[in-house]
């Protein structure tokens, strides 16, 4: 089984000679086309309600081997019921891979003249709602829908184009096999969701605990004449980092220790800073560290260790600060009170 496209200008010509009597010419299959008309009269109808195109009309040539011609012509009724079943599904099958001929009007007309029993089909571009038939790779679609038939009737077909729609169907496969996949995705385990849960919530907390950070160590700044000390009763400890400039140590309630640079990630405007607490010592050993468990009047501001440049908030925990919040603080950052 082969398909040939061509195309036709002319209707009444395409017309004419796919039912050409000679020929046989008999109508197999037809679509928006009144049978009992004489042949003047269809083309008069197709050509009235047909648009200006250069192409009126596209004519498909399905043919059969001498072998299948005379299995055909064996049958009763030379096969026609059977021919009908094909082409009907050849046109089905060419509609489905984008050259829709079920709103166009079209004929298909047995020609028995040779010893390969071959059909004329004529497809008008123009569809009865007045829109152009969508004809792009009708060559293409037209082999292919061919070979796809054949085979599926075990006829034959041209090698390359069943190699072809072979490759195709191939890939069909292969791309519906990887979409069923997709959509079937196993969903994540509790443990995943768990996990995915706790890091929000370690986000969401360190956002928290910079915020209080922040808003503790300016009102430190603003309102307490022993700037150091109120740090000091609130866990904190700063410290010079060579690399990001003053910094507060904290504690977490579970032993946790972390470090913050006071401008890049806490964003405190060190203008409000005292004096006393932006130079770095000049030396280690010069002023005595301070610790938390010490009175807050020996306290002082201390260098940072070798090597200490590191943030310490990139690891994520799921602890929650015991220190106890003050009223503004809650307001700011969202807690009830």
């Amino acid at each position: 089984m082969n398909a040939v496209v061509g195309k036709s200008s002319d209707i009444s010509h395409s017309l004419s000679y796919a039912q050409n009597h000679g020929k046989d010419g008999t109508i197999l299959l037809a679509n928006f086309t009144d049978l009992s008309a004489a042949l003047a009269e269809q083309a008069a109808d197709w050509i009235a309600t047909a648009n200006n195109y250069r192409t009126q009309c596209y004519t498909i040539i399905i043919s059969f081997t001498p072998e299948e011609t005379a299995l055909l012509r064996s049958m009763p009724d030379n096969g026609r019921d059977k021919v009908r079943t094909i082409i009907g599904d050849f046109l089905d099958e060419l509609s489905a891979r984008g050259n829709d001929v079920s709103a166009c009007p079209y004929i298909v007309a047995r020609h028995d003249n040779t010893d390969n029993e071959h059909y004329h089909i004529v497809i008008r571009t123009t569809d009865v709602n007045g829109k152009r038939f969508r004809d792009n790779f009708i060559n293409k679609n037209a082999n292919r829908a061919a070979a796809c038939i054949a085979m599926k009737y075990g006829l034959e077909a041209p090698k390359k184009a069943a190699e072809r729609e072979k490759a195709h169907l191939e890939a069909v496969g292969r791309r519906r096999k990887e979409r069923t996949r997709r959509q079937h995705k196993p969903s994540d385990s509790q443990s995943q969701i768990d996990e995915r849960m706790r890091r929000k919530r370690a986000v969401e907390e360190a956002k928290k605990r910079k915020a209080r950070l922040k808003y503790i160590i300016e009102k430190a700044a603003r309102d307490s004449p022993d700037f150091i000390g109120t740090l000091a009763s609130e866990g904190l400890t700063l410290f010079h980092d060579p690399k990001k400039g003053l910094c507060v140590r904290m504690v977490d309630s579970d032993g946790k220790e972390r470090q913050y640079s006071l401008q890049k990630d806490l964003g405190i405007d060190m203008s409000i800073l005292p004096a006393t607490v932006l130079a770095p010592s000049p030396s280690k050993q010069s002023r005595p560290t301070y610790s938390p468990s010490k009175s807050k009047h020996n306290s002082r501001i201390k260098d940072a260790p070798s090597g200490s440049s590191r943030n310490a908030e990139h690891e994520i925990r799921d602890s929650h600060s015991s220190d106890d919040l003050d009223d503004e603080w809650k307001r700011r950052n969202g807690y009830k009170l």
